[in-house]
């Protein structure tokens, strides 16, 4: 567990880390989301900026892989999942900061040698172009396959309804939902409004259609990157049961989108110059006004969701509209309440105790009641088979909550993970079958599961 939380940490470092220094090219006539025309970009002020730009991420991405080993002391592993959220939180707000005050960095320099440009945009229309659409897309055929493949795990689960006991069916529709959105970026992508530069019809029209393929190609890599991730994380619970195979099918799938995100920009980059060439070096306009705090705010316009600020790279809200702020609110409330669910579950420890008709479990948002008929027997053990988590809390201290152990079936867990003692409650029916606990130490466990053998005796 310790080493799958340092590698989704490393991972999300690594992720941070490629997004700030992709900015840094010059994407869509912007370095850092500062409008910069070509000549101006290749200036020595500019090139040393972006110099110290790349050692700064490089810096937060060493200091934090850093930081990150700090979970293999002993103190700090009962909160290990605490301070990877906290870790990833810092990384992602260090990130944000470093770009932000190169942003103004740059910004200094345009001021300072008056480097100017319109701060209106002409929207040329070439109602050619729009005829275009869809000739050269990539078939939807693949998509809509892939979002059929996706289905098979719910398949499997209702030929063999006795893996639902370790594998809810309902988790299994978490894949095709993903393939749903992937599906919704396929026709955004294939609708998305092209270039239109040259005075020349069949330039743009040229432009237009290699845009399009370059586009929906990118959108059905990405759909085949989610459906071979699906594949893979079903295999890990299913069949084979490693929870290394479940990190490396999310260290794949992030790296096949940012692979993709990074040959879909260049791509375009290169399709726009090759069309247009200095024309698209001169079209260039000025939009910092219409970014705050690394969001799009346009009040004035209809969009709730926009494309980013680096073209072809993903999609953010619209902060200017009163449904986007909702939207980003919501978001910000939904990370703070993981937050504060993984922190209340690292940090509180659980309690038994019991009385003359009664063994009561206080666990975070998991607290239980069994009344003393409803226990068949009790045993202690030194080993549990392995087991899957359906809805519980798996840190790496403890585990508490709903699982599914091999050769038990539905199981209750409160155990501290570090403790190779287990007290084995049966139950009457299988929803749960079983409650297995332990102590903070093998020898409180011993003390424990003699209090509940002479509970039950009583």
């Amino acid at each position: 567990m310790l080493l799958s939380l340092l590698i989704i940490a490393w991972l999300s470092f690594g992720t941070m880390a490629f997004v700030a220094l992709f900015y840094k090219d010059h994407h869509d006539r912007q370095i850092l989301g500062v409008v910069l025309s070509q000549e101006h970009a290749k200036s020595p002020q500019v090139q040393a900026t972006i110099q110290d730009f790349k050692r700064a991420c490089y810096t937060v991405l060493l200091l934090s892989v850093g930081l990150s080993l700090f979970m293999l002391i002993q103190t700090i592993r009962p909160y290990a999942e605490f301070y990877m959220l906290f870790l990833v939180m810092a990384n992602l707000f260090a990130n944000w900061f470093i770009i932000h005050r190169f942003q103004q960095r740059l910004q200094s320099i345009k001021r300072k040698n008056q480097w100017v440009y319109p701060q209106s945009r002409i929207i040329r229309v070439d109602l050619n172009v729009s005829k275009e659409k869809g000739k050269s897309a990539v078939t939807s055929i693949w998509i809509w396959l892939f979002l059929l493949i996706s289905f098979i795990p719910t398949a499997f689960l209702i030929f063999h309804p006795q893996m639902q006991e370790s594998y809810p069916i309902g988790f299994s529709l978490i894949g095709p939902l993903c393939q749903l959105s992937t599906i919704y970026f396929y026709y955004q992508m294939k609708n998305r409004q092209a270039s239109v530069l040259s005075d020349n019809t069949e330039i743009n029209k040229a432009c237009a259609r290699t845009e399009e393929r370059i586009n929906t190609m990118s959108a059905t890599l990405s759909s085949l990157a989610m459906l071979v991730f699906w594949i893979l994380f079903n295999i890990s619970i299913i069949y084979i049961k490693n929870e290394m195979l479940m990190v490396f099918s999310v260290i794949l799938l992030v790296s096949f989108l940012l692979v993709i995100a990074n040959w879909q920009q260049r791509k375009i980059r290169a399709a726009q110059h090759y069309f247009f060439g200095e024309i698209y070096d001169s079209n260039i306009y000025e939009q910092e006004g219409t970014w705050k705090w690394g969001c799009y705010y346009n009040p004035n316009d209809p969009r709730i969701i926009v494309p980013k600020r680096v073209a072809n790279i993903g999609w953010t809200i619209n902060i200017g509209r009163p449904a986007g702020k909702a939207i980003g609110a919501g978001v910000l409330v939904f990370f703070l309440g993981i937050i504060g669910i993984v922190a209340y579950g690292g940090f509180k420890d659980y309690t038994i105790t019991e009385n003359n008709s009664k063994i009561m479990i206080d666990a975070a948002m998991y607290d239980i009641s069994l009344e003393k008929d409803r226990v068949i027997s009790v045993s202690i053990t030194d080993k549990i088979p392995k087991g899957f988590r359906t809805n519980g809390y798996g840190g790496v201290s403890k585990s508490f909550g709903h699982f599914s152990i091999d050769g038990y079936g539905k199981c209750m867990l409160y155990i501290y993970n570090d403790v190779d003692k287990y007290i084995v409650l049966k139950l009457e029916g299988n929803d749960p079958g079983y409650v297995i606990i332990n102590d903070k130490s093998q020898d409180k466990t011993e003390q424990l599961y003699q209090t509940i053998k002479q509970w039950l005796e009583e």
